[in-house]
């Protein structure tokens, strides 16, 4: 969660980049206003703090992949387990209601566990793909190069998907949460 939070601030910031549009009629000089160089000055001042934000980021959120890698492959080879194995006794004991309540009441559980972690997996990956969106749309047309090209490296550096992983294999996103489910469901077993 800190990370999408830190995603949504840097969108913001992004978005916030925005040129001053002095009246035509105005002569800037003269009351004060901005002058164009200092207003892609301040512009650029603007887009280099969400430059160094974006890698501060991005350099937390490999530290939690690498960090979160193993725990998570871990976890959800043991969440697919008590499911297996839940769900075997739950079919070994349809004569039994009692039993049969237990076994389902832990498969619900086992089971919104791995929709919790999948479904954190999938906003982490959307929020960082929303940063290339929100360097879009700030107010970039009509500025000078070296800022367009900041504008591109930050597209660019979005492009690349972030995707948090379990054992570096399988993806933790909602995709693999119905996986699992249909799996779990065709009788199919463990991915």
């Amino acid at each position: 969660m800190v990370a999408c939070t830190q995603l949504q601030k840097l969108r913001t910031n992004l978005l916030d980049i925005k040129q001053e549009l002095v009246p035509s009629g105005a002569d800037s000089s003269s009351d004060g206003g901005e002058e164009p160089g200092s207003q892609f000055c301040r512009m650029q001042m603007q887009l280099n703090e969400c430059v160094r934000h974006h890698q501060a980021i991005l350099q937390y959120m490999r530290a939690m992949e690498d960090t979160l890698n193993f725990p998570f492959c871990g976890l959800f080879l043991l969440l697919l387990t008590v499911l297996c194995l839940v769900a075997f006794s739950a079919v070994a004991s349809l004569a039994d209601i009692t039993d049969l309540t237990q076994a389902l009441i832990l498969y619900a559980m086992a089971m919104g566990y791995v929709c919790l972690f999948c479904r954190l997996g999938t906003e982490l990956t959307l929020q960082a793909e929303r940063v290339r969106d929100a360097a879009w749309g700030c107010d970039w047309v009509g500025t000078p190069v070296p800022f367009q090209r900041c504008l591109t490296f930050i597209i660019a550096t979005a492009n690349k998907e972030f995707t948090l992983t379990a054992g570096k294999f399988v993806p933790v996103c909602n995709s693999t949460m119905m996986n699992v489910r249909t799996r779990e469901h065709n009788g199919n077993g463990m991915i």
